[in-house]
């Protein structure tokens, strides 16, 4: 009869409008990971733009000029703007050549840097968006034997990055600090709290390890 009095809420696509209803009737909705569409509740994020943008920085202080992307459609639009603004801030032009979005599925993910890697002026160094696509690349460089001389470094942690060989440079997530912060802000809405709901941005920290310097 209750149902439930709030949702943490992981959107896994483009449209929560689905919830609006419920939003209406007074459930507490918080968003974690990715901004929610269509539906105006709080969300507690990664900074994901700043945090592609320090690695394409951090690829490029090591020297490399030919940075590829490669991204997600769930998180990738931030993090690709993330992505062209650490070229820029580094003085190097981007190539539409080696940027490929939207990518779907490991499947796609490994055709991807197969493709790259096929070109004439293929790229030194990765960015990969996310850490299903980040272990789709390194797969790939591993049967390509290239895992020792292209660069790497993965949006999001996962388990054994630190184990591989070499180990995988990531931008880390703050999980737990997003977790708890979701959790706060959930209670404090359900005891009262007011206002309009507002975005609330965890920063996120580069954890060299190996694979990108």
């Amino acid at each position: 009869a209750r149902r439930v009095d709030g949702l943490i809420l992981q959107p896994a696509g483009a449209d929560q409008c689905y919830l609006a209803p419920e939003v209406a009737s007074g459930t507490a909705v918080v968003c974690v990971g990715r901004m929610p569409g269509r539906l105006d509740v709080d969300a507690v994020v990664a900074t994901d733009a700043a945090g592609a943008a320090s690695a394409v920085r951090h690829l490029a202080a090591a020297g490399h000029t030919r940075i590829a992307f490669l991204g997600d459609r769930a998180a990738g639009a931030a993090r690709l703007a993330g992505y062209r603004a650490g070229l820029e801030a580094a003085g190097l032009v981007p190539d539409p050549a080696l940027v490929v979005p939207d990518l779907a599925d490991a499947a796609l993910a490994e055709q991807a840097v197969t493709a790259l890697f096929r070109t004439s002026a293929p790229p030194t160094a990765l960015f990969t968006a996310c850490a299903a696509v980040t272990i789709a690349a390194l797969r790939t460089l591993h049967r390509l034997g290239l895992q020792r001389l292209v660069a790497v470094i993965g949006f999001g942690d996962f388990v054994t990055a630190d184990l591989l060989s070499p180990a995988v440079t990531v931008v880390a997530q703050d999980v737990r600090r997003i977790g708890t912060t979701a959790a706060d802000l959930l209670f404090a809405r359900l005891a009262g709290k007011a206002g309009p709901p507002a975005t609330y941005p965890v920063p996120t920290v580069l954890v060299p390890r190996g694979s990108g310097e």
